[in-house]
């Protein structure tokens, strides 16, 4: 009596059939034998298979976004004659206004490239930030003035708010009509201690997304916030400090802010509720 038994190997499609005698051979011997083979015939199908190279894609770099608590306000800027909006220095004075607006209604880390390893320690350790408020409307800005320091220059700058709503619960705005407000923006060069700081801060950081938890549903307005895309601090050199001289400069930002408003309160500001926004105009100059 003879017993066949066939082991298959797909990856050859060769037979192996192996002929024992039911008399002469041990049935374990037999069971030894298919088990060496069918290792053989796994590794052969194991070797056939071709390796498959993985790579992850190029990342891609990630375009500014201001956050939506001030996406759907706007600047238009302005300044003494004199004083060019395009050159180097208007420039940097806008951006680092603009992004310390940012930094109050969408925290430090949702502000224009840079700014945040730019500002001196002083003023960034007591940046207050209003996360569950959003803007709507139009900030009104003029650059009064810019001054050489010994060691760099001051900006100063004068905002009018009255066309601008804070919305503070779902449907209502706060405007503030007041003549004008006054703020200086300084640029001092680095020390060496903040340039070291800040590389430290720099590497492998990412930034995080803007948070958008606090915020209600909002509409979008027909002019949205404008923003440079890259990085107008860094290498400067500066570091940026914020201030008020409520001196002859903030007379001055007063004087401008009637201007624009008459009817605004010579001293203080008045508190309006309204349930509609105000309009939001298009950004002036821009980026």
């Amino acid at each position: 009596m003879r017993d066949f038994v066939t082991l298959s190997s797909s990856s050859s499609s060769r037979i192996h059939v192996i002929e024992r005698s039911a008399m002469n051979y041990p049935p374990t011997l037999l069971v030894a034998v298919i088990s060496v083979l069918a290792l053989a015939a796994t590794a052969c199908t194991a070797n056939e298979i071709p390796s498959v190279e993985t790579s992850r894609p190029p990342a891609t770099p990630t375009v500014y976004q201001p956050p939506g608590q001030v996406r759907n306000s706007t600047f238009v800027w302005s300044a003494e004659p004199g004083i060019d909006l395009a050159d180097q220095r208007s420039i940097l004075t806008r951006a680092a206004y603009e992004s310390m607006i940012i930094a109050h209604y969408g925290g430090l880390d949702t502000t224009y490239p840079g700014f945040a390893e730019a500002l001196t320690p002083s003023y960034a350790r007591r940046v207050p930030t209003a996360l569950e408020t959003s803007l709507v409307g139009t900030f009104r800005a003029h650059i009064l003035q810019v001054i050489d320091t010994e060691l760099g220059f001051k900006a100063t700058v004068c905002t009018q708010l009255s066309k601008l709503g804070i919305r503070v619960r779902e449907g209502d705005y706060r405007i503030n009509h007041l003549s004008a407000r006054e703020e200086f923006v300084e640029f001092i060069p680095e020390t060496e201690e903040h340039q070291i700081d800040q590389q430290v801060r720099r590497r492998g950081l990412e930034r995080p997304t803007p948070e958008t938890r606090y915020l209600p549903s909002l509409p979008r307005t027909e002019h949205q916030w404008s923003a440079p895309t890259d990085d107008l601090f860094t290498h400067t050199g500066l570091m940026i400090d914020f201030g008020g001289d409520s001196g002859e400069t903030m007379y001055r930002c007063e004087e401008w802010g009637r201007s624009l408003e008459p009817t605004a309160p010579y001293r203080g500001s008045e508190t309006i509720i309204s349930p509609a926004p105000p309009e939001t105009l298009p950004a002036y100059p821009g980026w």
